[in-house]
């Protein structure tokens, strides 16, 4: 099998749809539109409202691609709101995944001087954090009421936990905790983000706890990651725990499949094999939307 007909099959779990207060390359319809039949599934994100909120009846038909929606618990939506989980999911007629705060997140606000960062925008956009504090899962290094809720509420409608921007520390007390609860769809987001920048051996931890560890095309085209790296946390992870996205959906950049593509020509050149590639962005998260 080739990387085309790899691609066609691919589900992709990160990218960005508008309308959003940063710029977007699609709306969903648009998404719909120009990834049908070049993609198996999508799963679409917005840091301030669900992405149910934006589907039309076509949207939850849609067959090609498949749109898995979400919510991020930004303070767009109250944070750790455990209702909100259910009205999307109830809503969704489907497994949702549930970000954990991103641009909110207590982790990302207090290193950098903008809620939204300019380069999101090339610019165009600065909203500044305003010394907003943000959010933390935490309170004396235990878990806030809040924060089991949202995860009762993950358990109870069997949705995908993401960990969002949350800090390495704060990813492996979540992961920890929702393990404990039985939650069994778990992926630890681009953890090698340098507002992030999670150790090797703690993402190895997480993968051996069941989560399934994201390495992103963005994480390269926009960050400048180099590759090599990408490559070398799969081969120590193992393809087996790794999912591959596109993390797409800003103006400025690829379509989805044409991201993915570009991914996993790159991967290959540095040593991971056509079956890693199927794993990682076929067979693992068929795993993690099946009903």
């Amino acid at each position: 099998m080739n990387l085309k007909k790899i691609i066609r099959q691919a589900i992709d779990l990160h990218v960005h749809i508008g309308p959003e207060i940063i710029p977007r390359k699609f709306t969903l319809a648009e998404l719909i539109k120009d990834q049908r039949g070049k993609i198996k599934a999508i799963g679409v994100k917005n840091h301030f409202f669900p992405t149910v909120a934006m589907a039309s009846r076509g949207a939850f038909k849609s067959l090609s691609p498949r749109i898995i929606f979400s919510v991020a618990l930004n303070q767009y939506v109250g944070g750790f709101n455990d209702k909100i989980i259910t009205a999307v999911a109830e809503l969704s007629q489907r497994p949702i995944i549930v970000w954990f705060p991103t641009i909110s997140a207590a982790n990302i606000l207090r290193k950098q001087k903008y809620e939204i960062p300019p380069e999101w925008s090339k610019g165009k956009l600065k909203i500044k954090n305003q010394r907003l504090e943000g959010y933390s899962i935490c309170h004396d290094q235990r878990l806030k009421p809040e924060v089991l809720s949202v995860l009762k509420a993950i358990k109870n409608y069997n949705a995908i936990l993401a960990t969002g921007h949350i800090s390495s520390q704060e990813s492996q007390i979540l992961v920890r905790r929702a393990v404990q609860l039985g939650i069994k769809r778990i992926i630890v987001t681009h953890p090698i983000y340098q507002k992030i920048n999670m150790s090797l051996g703690l993402q190895k931890e997480l993968a051996d706890r069941g989560a399934y560890i994201e390495q992103c095309y963005s994480m390269y085209s926009i960050d400048k990651i180099p590759i090599s790296k990408i490559a070398r946390q799969i081969k120590v992870i193992g393809a087996d725990r790794c999912i591959l996205s596109s993390d797409m959906g800003q103006v400025f950049s690829k379509s989805p499949d044409q991201a993915l593509l570009d991914f996993t020509h790159l991967l290959i050149q540095e040593g991971i094999t056509l079956r890693e590639i199927k794993t990682m962005l076929v067979s693992n998260p068929a795993k993690l939307i099946s009903r």
